[in-house]
């Protein structure tokens, strides 16, 4: 079949901000080097990469807890007790893979999720009385849709290209940290072609509601045909893209193409609660209220809901559609060594080694663009585990490891410094060094 699309440019792919000049810090996560924050030894991203691209999650659990065993204690609180629940299942199911076990398990956890998440709800739904009577009805109709995804029923939901774009571009991150440079470009002009997407804006669905006149109700029917036309031919031109590549075997990507489609024709499918998606469209209703200290208080009581970080529950739910290989990916991904910009990005921070520090990947992305004052008192453990590094780093300076690898030792005191100068006045975080070799 000849390509419907003229092939793109495509340079080295950066979804995300990719720290630069960092080769010699990379290298060094492969000496067990603590998070800056929660002390715990990083993953070297290289063994992930090699196990993601061996499938080595879609053996039977006897041989992934052999695989992840050596990273036990890498691993964060939640992703800890799932393997827990694992080792502890193994022992009966030795041939189960991991997505026998989410499925094993996935009744009781639902239910448990549900148990915290009810109160939320109805909390929600008591403030909600408080609501104009118009954007009262749109949160009513939100929660129905909520409680037939709760209870897996199908669900006609409305299409959105920034929504595709987002889960698109989510997919695309999570390649490119798998560094498989052929499927980034393929996806970075998906990405390009997604953003032909047509939406409609929120004027548009309210004057459709408006309409009364038989002609003009008629013009709209042939809009909207002419409207979901347009959307399946572009979305068949980004699934065609993904067919003549290896990303046709990946089982995200496909699962967002059939629901994405489904959404374009209005067939309703089973689609499971998403706590990140509830958040934003609740958020979409309470922007709209002119009572901002009650908007504040119910997007405040929806972040409360449970997350697959801090919940095991709400982690085998996420995890009950994935395949083996990703629920053992999300396992151990959050363990894995990143770069920290310890000046954000955004806020002028250089990419250059005197702004780099190096933290878990969840540390680093539940971070996002927190400035370190703010990091350091939500966290204040990173004081304690900030040192632990500085003392690894200073052996492995000590051992000519440095030099081996190409960092240069002032790596060390500028790291020092700068958490120094970026630390509270009332509570300078001061890293000794006392040990490192002249």
């Amino acid at each position: 079949m000849a390509p419907l699309l003229k092939p793109l440019p495509c340079d080295t792919v950066s979804f995300g901000r990719t720290a630069e000049n960092a080769e010699a810090l990379r290298a060094l996560m492969a000496y067990g080097i603590p998070d800056m924050y929660s002390g715990k030894n990083v993953i070297d991203p290289k063994i992930l990469e090699k196990f993601y691209s061996k499938h080595v999650f879609s053996r039977a659990i006897k041989n992934v807890i052999k695989i992840i065993k050596p990273f036990e204690k890498s691993l964060h609180t939640i992703e800890s007790e799932f393997f827990s629940v694992v080792k502890t299942m193994a022992k009966a199911n030795p041939q189960y893979k991991l997505a026998d076990v989410i499925r094993k398990i996935a009744p009781e956890h639902n239910k448990k999720l549900l148990e915290i998440q009810q109160p939320i709800f109805d909390e929600l739904t008591e403030m909600s009385g408080e609501m104009p009577p118009q954007l009262k009805q749109e949160f009513d109709s939100m929660m129905s849709i909520i409680y037939k995804k709760l209870s897996h029923e199908p669900v006609a939901l409305p299409f959105s290209a920034k929504e595709f774009q987002y889960k698109l571009q989510r997919i695309a991150d999570e390649v490119a940290a798998k560094n498989n440079t052929s499927e980034s470009c393929t996806l970075k002009r998906m990405l390009q072609i997604a953003k032909k997407l047509p939406e409609k804006t929120p004027q548009e669905e309210n004057n459709a509601k408006n309409i009364k006149s038989k002609a003009k109700r008629n013009k709209k029917i042939k809009n909207d045909k002419s409207l979901i036309k347009k959307r399946a031919d572009i979305l068949t031109q980004i699934e065609i893209m993904a067919a003549e590549t290896n990303l046709k075997n990946n089982q995200e990507l496909t699962k967002l193409f059939a629901q994405t489609r489904s959404k374009i024709y209005s067939i309703p499918i089973v689609i499971p609660f998403n706590r990140k998606s509830f958040i934003y469209e609740l958020q979409k209703i309470t922007n709209k209220l002119e009572d901002t200290k009650l908007a504040h208080k119910m997007v405040q009581k929806a972040v409360s809901l449970p997350t697959s970080h801090d919940n095991l529950s709400a982690f085998v739910m996420k995890c009950v559609e994935y395949s083996s290989d990703k629920i053992g990916y999300n396992m151990v991904a959050g363990s894995a060594g990143s770069i920290d910009h310890l000046i954000p990005f955004v806020k002028n921070g250089k990419d250059n080694l005197q702004n780099y520090g190096i933290s878990s990947a969840y540390y680093n992305s539940e971070r996002a663009q927190r400035p370190m004052q703010q990091q350091l008192k939500k966290y204040p453990q990173t004081y304690e585990n900030c040192q632990k590094q500085v003392d690894r780093l200073i052996e492995l300076y000590n051992d000519g490891t440095f030099k081996k690898i190409g960092l240069p030792k002032h790596y060390i005191t500028n790291f020092v410094r700068r958490m120094y100068n970026l630390s509270p006045e009332d509570n300078r975080l001061i890293l000794n060094i006392d040990k490192l070799k002249q």
